[in-house]
């Protein structure tokens, strides 16, 4: 997985992720947004970390629980829903990447926008 993101470059060789203008820096264990410190628990942090690893991919309750809180946790799944809900809210403008898959559980999506007045997916607006 350290690869792909590497060659993708949302991952050097520090352990800095940076995706959609955040930065997560993974030995420091700081997130930065616009050069704004973010201040985190340590479970949101894992958590960002884990969606920002797997941008892209539909993310179950159950994986999602599973990597975060291990195989050892035998909490409601519905725990993951108020740590996003906390996420999302310390992210401001950038919690909107973090997006619910109803049913099933969270995407981390940023979406590029498109140049010349084009929207998102490449059709005139």
């Amino acid at each position: 997985m350290e690869a792909i993101l590497r060659r993708t470059n949302q991952l050097n060789m520090e352990g800095s992720l940076n995706v959609g203008g955040i930065c997560l820096d993974k030995n420091a264990h700081t997130v930065t947004i616009d050069g704004k410190n973010i201040e985190m628990s340590f479970k949101e942090f894992e958590l960002l970390t884990y969606f920002m690893e797997n941008v892209g991919i539909a993310l179950s309750r159950e994986k999602i629980l599973n990597h975060v809180w291990n195989y050892d946790y035998f909490g409601d799944a519905r725990t993951i829903d108020t740590h996003v809900k906390k996420l999302r809210s310390k992210l401001g403008d950038k919690g909107e990447y973090i997006k619910t898959i109803w049913g099933m559980g969270y995407k981390f999506e940023v979406k590029k926008t498109a140049p010349y007045g084009l929207g998102a997916y490449g059709l005139k607006n």
